[in-house]
């Protein structure tokens, strides 16, 4: 019972994986563009 439920239980973790990766790398770069155009915009607003 358990030997035909391993395979089909870990093949689907690395694709998982690569887009939780990818999905990591995706989001920390918005985050990094978004959190730079709201310095941008409140030194526009300062100064």
């Amino acid at each position: 019972m358990n030997v035909p439920r391993t395979p089909t239980r870990t093949a689907p973790l690395h694709p998982i994986r690569r887009r939780a990766e990818a999905g990591m790398l995706i989001g920390g770069a918005v985050a990094f563009v978004w959190a730079g155009a709201m310095l941008y915009t409140l030194a526009s607003w300062i100064f």
